[in-house]
């Protein structure tokens, strides 16, 4: 059978840099537009004056700093619009830009250190002291960068800072690729712990990033134009934070006002301050904006569309957004940062996709599922998503078995994950493939698991993982669960069986939870909202040695 392709073709220029895309005015906006502003510093940058700003920055690095053309230069910061500036001051220059999370231990600031090796680094300087911890830790590993700390001596620099030297607009062949292949330049490292491991640094191309830019808005136009306006939570450091905000959002000159942090009345009081037309939204952020009271306090009357990624949606939450906004669209995005973002996704057009549809496929996307032996699947069944796509990174930086390791040849990219095309062309999502329970030969998916906890109407929340018994010789599931409010012991034991027995009563009978529930005060999140399995299951193997 032959792989499914999508329906639509973008030309992807091999001559480009992101800096050259980005002098491209490819939707006529205003240069005097506001495009960006946050709420840490309360600065704002038109579309006219990033590209001013980000010209004088890349002069001062190349000519200040002794930026050369390849060096890489490594942002740890808060979301603000500096964050922006710096960015496309590195590209600009001819650098790499990488990303770290501001919110990663010291310890796991060093691994990222080892893995991504930083010429430079920008740093938000409420983070100076845990970079050089960072750096301590990382020059005691078995990694040698004494060099590297060396160059880095007196180059620590902070938002507002580099702006502040006197320069003047970056000469062309810094950053302009004329004549020269894009595809084979790296302008970007970005952190992926991929389908198993600990975090790599994905390297993507100017190629893949000029080219998801074009896919996106080729696929939806009506998703990515240069009238939208949004609130944006997520970390910058995260792919979803660069294309939506350092590249999609300058590129098209839409509206983003950036936040720090998460807090439900400050992001649902800005929605209506700024009168946004789109929300993105993590899971956990949409089943506030479903329940929450608070979201009541105010009016977003120009609303279109939420678009939700990070995971799967569960249709018991889509259902209640749908209900509480019956106005706005709904839609999905699946992607990862090895492809570059996403390569699916829904938009205000799809008025009729299933609620745990995550989208149609982008232009120029090719997709097939597989079985555990490599082998396609039937039509309409799960299997491993599988994608061949121009924007496929150029690989793991310095680790080329574990990009071997990621491909199914030369040009598929294993996601890891579980799914399939329904008959109308809309990408299901069942679950990752790594956290599939195996019960006696049988699969079991969490996530169809925790749908039905769910229902419940005494939990909050709920992750499924797994144990192994040795007296049935297999895994069996369980569930940790986050009940709405306190419960004594008698409480929860009760609550402990309604949740089994709502399971049992809805699966056939290898799904049964035979490890039991759990309770737990709060489940373990990344930043945008993803649920950490891998620490569930440390959990759950702990528990099972007392």
């Amino acid at each position: 059978m032959a792989p499914t392709v999508s329906d639509m073709t973008v030309h992807f220029r091999h001559d480009r840099s992101v800096t050259q895309m980005m002098l491209e005015n490819t939707a006529n906006v205003d240069p005097n537009k506001v495009i960006s502003e946050d709420i840490l510093t309360g600065k704002t940058i038109t579309y006219e004056t990033l590209r001013g700003e980000a010209f004088k920055a890349a002069w001062a690095f190349r000519h200040r700093l002794g930026l050369k053309v390849g060096d890489t230069v490594t942002i740890i910061g808060r979301s603000c619009v500096d964050y922006i500036i710096a960015t496309h001051a590195i590209w600009a220059a001819g650098g790499v830009v990488s990303t770290i999370n501001h919110s990663s231990s010291a310890k796991e600031i060093a691994h990222a250190v080892k893995v991504i090796k930083p010429h430079f680094f920008i740093v938000d300087g409420i983070y100076q002291r845990k970079l050089r911890e960072a750096l301590t830790l990382a020059q005691h590993s078995e990694v040698t960068i004494s060099t590297m700390v060396s160059r880095l001596d007196g180059h620590l620099l902070f938002p507002n800072d580099f702006l502040t030297w006197e320069s003047k607009r970056v000469e062309p062949e810094a950053y302009v690729l004329d004549g020269q292949d894009a595809r084979t330049r790296c302008a970007a490292l970005v952190l992926s712990s991929g389908t198993t491991g600990l975090p790599k640094a994905v390297m993507l191309s100017h190629y893949n990033l000029t080219g998801i830019c074009e896919a996106l808005r080729g696929h939806n136009p009506d998703n990515w134009r240069e009238s939208m306006r949004e609130v944006f939570f997520p970390p910058l450091s995260h792919i979803y934070g660069l294309y939506v905000c350092a590249l999609m959002g300058p590129w098209l000159g839409y509206y983003v006002c950036m936040v720090p942090q998460f807090e439900l009345d400050t992001y649902c009081r800005l929605m209506h301050e700024k009168h946004a037309t789109l929300a993105r939204l993590v899971p956990p952020v949409a089943v506030m904006l479903a329940e929450n009271p608070i979201v009541d306090n105010y009016q977003y009357p120009n609303l279109e569309y939420f678009s939700c990624s990070a995971a799967p949606l569960k249709p018991a939450v889509a259902s209640k957004l749908r209900n509480r906004f019956p106005l706005v669209s709904l839609c999905q995005t699946y992607g990862c940062t090895e492809l570059s973002s996403c390569i699916a996704q829904s938009g205000v057009r799809d008025k009729d996709a299933p609620l745990v549809a995550a989208g149609t496929l982008l232009a120029n996307v090719k997709i097939q599922f597989l079985d555990e032996q490599g082998k396609e699947v039937p039509a309409g069944q799960p299997g491993e998503i599988v994608v061949s796509t121009p924007t496929i990174m150029l690989g793991y930086k310095d680790n080329d078995e574990g990009t071997r390791e990621s491909m199914h040849g030369p040009e598929w990219y294993k996601t890891g994950d579980l799914g399939y095309l329904d008959d109308k062309g809309y990408l299901i999502i069942v679950d990752r493939l790594k956290d599939v329970i195996k019960y006696k030969g049988f699969q079991i998916s969490p996530t169809e698991l925790e749908e039905i906890i769910g229902r419940h109407p005494m939990v909050k929340d709920s992750g499924v993982t797994s144990i192994w018994d040795d007296a049935e010789g297999t895994e069996i599931p369980l569930a940790f669960v986050v009940p709405q409010e306190s419960t004594s012991s008698i409480d929860r034991e009760r609550m402990a069986m309604e949740v089994q027995n709502l399971v049992a009563g809805e699966v056939a009978g290898y799904k049964k939870l035979r490890g039991g529930v759990w309770f737990i005060d709060q489940l373990p999140r990344n930043p945008t909202g993803k649920m950490l399995r891998r620490e569930l299951r440390k959990k759950a193997a702990s528990k099972a040695q007392l």
